[in-house]
């Protein structure tokens, strides 16, 4: 009968000492969490870049070449018109910060592409435009230009 007392003893003690431990550590988990948070808090953390998925191209933009200055009216795939001769635009790609498509003249029979780098804000884009027809000339020796875009309005 005694060694059945002590057993239960030891059992009962064991039983305690874990339950301490569980009660210590369920107070000071909170206080661990807490520093963790307020550790983290601290760090100055940039906002996150604008990637090209979140670039949606709609809305007035001003394109600019050494001989034309004007307004196109993009819709959400880069698609869209400008008044001169005119124009208009579509949108082929957008990858790595290069926007590239086609721009098509009806009013002067004359069609090509473009190729523009994006800025980070995705606000801006410069690069270069070309031509791929001039009326029936589907290989025109003209040469085209330098390019830019900058969004007036979303």
């Amino acid at each position: 009968m005694l060694f059945a007392h002590q057993t239960c003893t030891r059992w009962l003690r064991r039983v305690a000492s874990v339950r301490a431990i569980l009660v210590v550590f369920s107070l000071v988990l909170p206080l661990l969490q807490s520093c963790a948070f307020l550790a983290s808090s601290k760090r100055i953390v940039p906002p996150p870049a604008i990637t090209l998925e979140d670039f949606n191209p709609a809305g007035v933009w001003l394109y600019e070449d050494k001989f034309v200055t004007g307004e196109a009216k993009l819709d959400e795939y880069g698609n869209g018109r400008y008044p001169w001769k005119k124009g208009y635009f579509i949108t082929a790609t957008w990858e790595g910060g290069v926007w590239r498509g086609t721009w098509h003249q009806p009013g002067n029979d004359r069609e090509g592409g473009f190729e523009l780098r994006l800025s980070q804000d995705l606000r801006y884009a410069e690069g270069r435009w070309w031509y791929s027809r001039i009326g029936t000339d589907i290989s025109p020796q003209k040469r085209g230009g330098k390019f830019s875009m900058t969004r007036v309005s979303p």
